[in-house]
């Protein structure tokens, strides 16, 4: 799994909340990180958990990347976001988490 937030605290928080719930992650953030990680990544993440409002490269531009390379394109994403204005066609969690649900959608993408 792949988290792309701007925000240390959450981003740590992500992350050990799905490792004790057994799940391996990664963590990036910004856009531009995440893609050069998801280059090396191998196997790629099962969901990727980006967040919209970031600096260098936002979530929105980092969609744009991976729609663009095949092997990435089929990775599932859930915005993970505070906006009122979420993408169309993606999954979508607005801030502040609910946890039960996003380990629902974690769970689904991932298998747990």
């Amino acid at each position: 799994m792949l988290v792309v937030d701007d925000d240390i605290e959450l981003r740590d928080a992500l992350r050990d909340l799905l490792e004790e719930n057994g799940y391996d992650v990664y963590c990036a953030e910004n856009g531009q990180e995440a893609l050069n990680l998801l280059k090396r990544a191998d196997p790629a993440p099962g969901l990727i958990l980006l967040d919209l409002m970031m600096p260098v490269m936002s979530g929105q531009e980092m969609l744009a990347a991976l729609k663009q390379v095949h092997a990435l394109a089929a990775i599932p994403v859930t915005i993970v976001s505070a906006s009122e204005d979420p993408p169309e066609g993606e999954s979508f969690l607005h801030k502040p988490l609910d946890v039960e649900a996003l380990l629902g959608i974690v769970e689904k993408a991932c298998g747990g």
